[in-house]
C-alpha cells in the first residue's frame, strides 16, 4: 500500500471513530448535575390584594375584616420532574369592624405580615403523563403578623408567629401547542402560535405546626417606661392548626418568560376558649416570572 492510500485510510478511520463516539455520547444518560443545570430557573415578582379576617379572643371576640396590599418576590426552579421554590411575602393594610344594628360601634386595626416560604415537590412518575403532572413533597412556612389597634388602649399591640411543616401535593394540567395553526373566523384569518399553558392546584396539609404567642391581653401593671413586649411569650410545638392552598394559571410566552394569576388561601388558629386566635387570608395576585437561563418549561 502506497503512502497516499495509507493516509486516507487512517483519516477515514479517525472520522468514523469521532462519529461513533459522538453518537454514543448523545445516547448517554444525563448526569444528575446536568439535569439540575438544565432545569429552568425563574425570578418571580408579584403584586395583589389580600382579603383578610382576624379574631383574637384575648383582646376582643370581634372579627376584623379588610383588604391588605400584597407584595411578594421569589426564586423558582421548575420542570416536569421537580419543582423548588422560595418566596418572601409582605402584606400590609387595615382591617376593621362596624356594627350595623343598634349602637354605632366601629374599630380598626393596622396589620403587617411577613411570610417566608420554601417547598420541594417531586413528580409521581407512575400516574403522570404529558398532559397531567402529579407532584408530592414538603413545604415550610414561617409567618409573622403584627396588629396595632389604638381602641384597645394598653392592649393595642399584639403579634404572633406561626411556623409550619406541610405535606404538599400538586396537580398540573398542561395545555401545549407545538406548532403554528391557521384559523379562520368568518372572513378573518388568524394564527395560533406555539404556547404552553398550565392550570395547577397545590394543597398543603400540616404535619407540624408551631406557635409563638402570649395568649392573653396586654393588660399590664408595669411602671412608666416598662413595655411588656415579650412578657410571658411561649413557643409551643405541635400547637394550633393551619392549612393552605394555591390555584394558579400560568402562561409561557415565546421568549421563555411566564405570567401567572394565583389565588392563595391560608388559614390558621391557635389557643382555646378565651385566648383563641384565628386568621384567614385570601390572596389574589398577578406574577411575572423572568427566566434566568435559556431553558424553557417545555
Amino acid at each position: 500500500m502506497d503512502s497516499s492510500k495509507f493516509f486516507y485510510t487512517v483519516l477515514l478511520g479517525v472520522l468514523l471513530s469521532m462519529c461513533s463516539s459522538s453518537v454514543f455520547a448523545q445516547d448517554e444518560t444525563p448526569t444528575p448535575k446536568q439535569i439540575r443545570k438544565s432545569r429552568p430557573k425563574y425570578f418571580q415578582t408579584a403584586m395583589g390584594f389580600n382579603r383578610a379576617s382576624v379574631r383574637d379572643f384575648a383582646t376582643s371576640p370581634i372579627t376584623y375584616k379588610g383588604a391588605l396590599f400584597n407584595l411578594s418576590m421569589g426564586f423558582l426552579k421548575m420542570d416536569d420532574a421537580r419543582e423548588v421554590k422560595f418566596t418572601a411575602r409582605y402584606n400590609m393594610g387595615n382591617v376593621g369592624y362596624k356594627r350595623k344594628e343598634g349602637i354605632d360601634v366601629k374599630s380598626s386595626a393596622s396589620v403587617f405580615m411577613l411570610s417566608l416560604n420554601y417547598y420541594r415537590l417531586y413528580q409521581l412518575n407512575s400516574i403522570s403523563n404529558d398532559k397531567w403532572n402529579f407532584k408530592l413533597g414538603g413545604m415550610f412556612d414561617a409567618n409573622f403578623d403584627t396588629r396595632i389597634n389604638g381602641d384597645l388602649l394598653n392592649a393595642a399591640f399584639g403579634y404572633e408567629m406561626f411556623n409550619t411543616f406541610f405535606l404538599s401535593g400538586k396537580v398540573t394540567r398542561v395545555f401545549e401547542r407545538t406548532e403554528t395553526v391557521q384559523k379562520k373566523l368568518l372572513f378573518i384569518k388568524y394564527k395560533l402560535h406555539p404556547r404552553v399553558q398550565l392550570i395547577s392546584y397545590q394543597l398543603n396539609v400540616p404535619v407540624m405546626n408551631n406557635v409563638l404567642r402570649n395568649g392573653y391581653a396586654y393588660i399590664a401593671n408595669e411602671s412608666i417606661g416598662e413595655i411588656p413586649l415579650f412578657q410571658e411569650y411561649e413557643y409551643k410545638v405541635f400547637s394550633g392548626l393551619r392549612f393552605s392552598s394555591e390555584l394558579s394559571y400560568t402562561n409561557q410566552m415565546h421568549n421563555g418568560n411566564m405570567w401567572r394569576v394565583s389565588y392563595i388561601w391560608d388559614a390558621y388558629k391557635a389557643g382555646k376558649s378565651f385566648n383563641r386566635f384565628e386568621m384567614a387570608n385570601h390572596i389574589v395576585e398577578m406574577s411575572l416570572l423572568f427566566h434566568l437561563n435559556k431553558n424553557k418549561y417545555r
